[in-house]
């Protein structure tokens, strides 16, 4: 994924999105000092377990095991691209490469600590409660996507081979989609989400949401995201208990429809290359909380709150942003002419 995600038709929706604004101006309340700081803001523990040769480095989240089964086990690996051969050893680690926003300031891109975009009041996130007997809530919040190297950034391992040379950018921003504003719309661009809206679906959640709670990842259940909720509908609207729950949740779904739009790849098993995904491997990836209170620990997809966002929701600040660490696994070796 290069450059802007559609440019063009990004520029065109905001455009038309700030002509049909008509309503009096909002005072934003985006956070000024969320600049991203790689060294201060990324927990650099999340990397580990580093796998060299079959043989892991350092510590690790003894509720992540699961996680970490897809590590390079085999010593030596072999690749070609082309007309290129080369020969190595298999390593694999977490590699810090994406960051979320989850504001519920329209135009809050808290990477950057500005707010680039004037809705006049629209479109502002918001909690609700829902008059059931269930006693749940539901939050609406927008989300911002980034492509964001931070090995390149630091200017470290940039001669392994299989880092994806990207530069810093803004991949997604949900303020021009229109899908994410209305689950209904999201229905009609997303058919498939008619299939996940039935009880049999929703029981199958159940055992996702069990084995999150102890660390595991069930990659076949890519509409579920353990105790975050669900995938469908990929759109801003979200159920919850936890405020920081839910943030991880919209996260999770931003992580998802990068996929459902062609735009998310991961390394290949053999570390010879990057293949593209357009529904989610769970297991591939986890999250650390950096704003607004910087997480202690990563986590896998779904991880119930009550096991990690104590105290990490500050008062009166209801953005959050999160730095997306992916499984990447490498066939780090010499060419051979």
């Amino acid at each position: 994924m290069k450059g802007l995600f559609l440019p063009k038709a990004l520029a065109l929706a905001a455009t038309c999105l700030t002509l049909a604004m008509a309503s009096p101006a909002h005072a934003s309340k985006c956070e000024a000092g969320t600049i991203f700081n790689p060294i201060t803001k990324v927990r650099w523990s999340c990397i580990f377990p580093i796998t060299i040769g079959g043989v892991k480095i350092g510590p690790h989240d003894p509720l992540g095991k699961a996680l970490d089964a897809q590590s390079a086990s085999k010593p030596l690996c072999a690749c070609r691209k082309g007309v290129t051969f080369w020969f190595g050893v298999k390593v694999s680690f977490w590699s810090p490469n994406r960051m979320v926003d989850v504001v519920t300031e329209p135009g809050c891109m808290m990477a950057l600590g500005a707010d680039i975009l004037s809705t006049h009041g629209r479109l502002q996130g918001s909690q609700s409660s829902i008059a059931d007997g269930t006693n749940t809530r539901k939050m609406f919040a927008q989300m911002h996507y980034y492509i964001s190297p931070v090995w390149k950034m630091l200017d470290m391992f940039t001669d392994l081979p299989c880092f994806q040379d990207d530069g810093f950018d803004v991949a997604l921003i949900t303020e021009v989609l229109a899908t994410w504003q209305s689950a209904t719309l999201s229905a009609i661009i997303q058919p498939e989400a008619i299939l996940f809206g039935n009880p049999a679906a929703g029981l199958a959640c159940m055992s996702d949401s069990a084995a999150a709670a102890a660390g595991k990842v069930v990659d076949p259940l890519f509409w579920c995201m353990g105790s975050w909720g669900a995938t469908y509908p990929i759109a801003g609207d979200i159920h919850f208990d936890d405020s920081v729950e839910a943030w991880a949740g919209l996260a999770a779904r931003g992580i998802f429809m990068m996929g459902r739009l062609g735009s998310l790849t991961i390394s290949s098993a053999d570390g010879c290359s990057f293949i593209p995904q357009p529904i989610w491997t769970k297991s591939r990836y986890k999250l650390q909380l950096m704003e607004p209170v910087k997480g202690g620990q990563c986590v896998n997809v779904g991880r119930p709150g009550s096991l990690w966002t104590s105290a990490k929701h500050a008062p009166g600040r209801d953005n959050a942003q999160f730095m997306l660490f992916e499984k990447t696994i490498c066939c780090a070796g010499i060419a051979v002419p």
